[in-house]
């Protein structure tokens, strides 16, 4: 995944800036009140404006998340991963507010009706509201990246390319994943093993592959929330891929009746990629796994063995009164390539910082 697209907009720069600003006054009595605007009226909060025309993937539409630092630094938002980067500079110089994003600048004129909580703007370029809260967004994240595939196919094993998603919220009730005006897929709903809701490819989009591997790529999820708001998020799909797990190198032992599955394959050459084991009752974004190992950590090349069972900690820990003897099974060995700066272990945020991954898939016999 990556960045959300705030600089496509037009409106990378500031504008010029009535200093006047109105708050409104409580239900207790009062009345408006007005404020000299200062640059501790802008600081240290997110500035939120979703400028959304329709669902065309053309249009440069986005959300953007603006955070003015103190000392003059101008940081955007990646509103689907939830992290902030430097993108320039901005200023507050008598009634001018000016913004340099990226290189561009430009002047924004605070209208009246704005407070410190809202900032009704404009430009020549035209007019731009911003919000400190984004109503149906709060909990959003998205997430798109490349996904190497390595699966038997007419008993051969095949390594194909395909884009996977992940966005969650609570408020949203419909996705589509945009790679251009043309390729587009309706994301389901369903919950992950946290009971939180989450939007997917379809069974039937999961088996959607090429050839091979296009390269970087924007995507852009288009949302709705019950509210009937809608937004868009733009995503960024790296041009680095993971590299196909070697099928030679991967062994699963399962003895007849025995409660423990070992699994054993071979890291991939790169060092910042972790692993997970799962077992699954079916290949399908649908279903939760019955169980998902912690994260491993190995070195490049380095020949990894995890031994499943119930006693040993896990994401999803094993239940053997779930599995049935004589039933197949799916073990999935998954490769994870997290974006840069992401701390596998530490990072809050790295469920959906996800660059890559590579994937492996084999049917057992409990």
């Amino acid at each position: 995944m990556k960045k959300i697209g705030l600089k496509d907009l037009g409106i990378c720069a500031v504008a010029a800036f009535s200093i006047v600003l109105t708050s409104c006054g409580g239900s207790s009595g009062g009345g408006d009140k007005e404020i000299e605007f200062e640059q501790k009226d802008l600081v240290n909060k997110l500035w939120y404006s979703n400028p959304y025309l329709s669902k065309d993937y053309d249009n440069e539409d986005a959300v953007i998340a603006y955070r003015f630092e103190s000392g003059g630094m101008l940081k955007r938002q990646q509103y689907s991963g939830k992290r902030d980067e430097n993108v320039g500079t901005w200023s507050l110089i008598d009634d001018v507010l000016e913004i340099v994003d990226n290189s561009i600048t430009q002047k924004w004129f605070i209208q009246s009706g704005s407070t410190t909580g809202f900032l009704k703007l404009n430009s020549s370029a035209g007019r731009r509201e911003f919000r400190t809260t984004i109503e149906g967004l709060g909990d959003v994240t998205a997430d798109a990246y490349i996904v190497s595939d390595l699966r038997l196919v007419d008993n051969v094993f095949k390594a194909d390319y395909r884009v996977d998603y992940e966005v969650t919220g609570s408020d949203i009730e419909e996705v589509v994943a945009m790679q251009s005006s043309s390729k587009q897929e309706e994301l389901i709903e369903s919950v992950n093993y946290i009971n939180k809701k989450i939007f997917v490819l379809s069974d039937d989009g999961l088996n959607r592959y090429y050839d091979d591997f296009w390269g970087a790529q924007k995507i852009r999820f288009y949302l709705k929330t019950k509210a009937n708001e809608k937004f868009k998020l733009d995503e960024d799909l790296y041009v680095d891929r993971l590299e196909s797990l070697d099928n030679t190198k991967i062994q699963i032992s399962k003895s007849p009746g025995s409660p423990t599955v070992t699994v054993q394959w071979k890291a991939i050459a790169k060092d910042d990629v972790r692993y997970n084991v799962e077992i699954l009752s079916s290949i399908s974004n649908t279903k939760l796994p019955l169980f998902r190992s912690n994260l491993q950590p190995a070195t490049s090349g380095e020949m990894k063995t995890l031994e499943i069972s119930q006693s040993i900690g896990a994401i999803i820990p094993l239940d053997i009164n779930k599995m049935d003897i004589g039933e197949n099974y799916f073990i999935r060995i998954t490769g994870i390539q997290y974006e840069e700066g992401i701390d596998p272990i530490n990072s809050l945020n790295r469920s959906y910082n996800i660059q890559a991954k590579t994937v492996f898939t084999s049917k057992i016999t409990w």
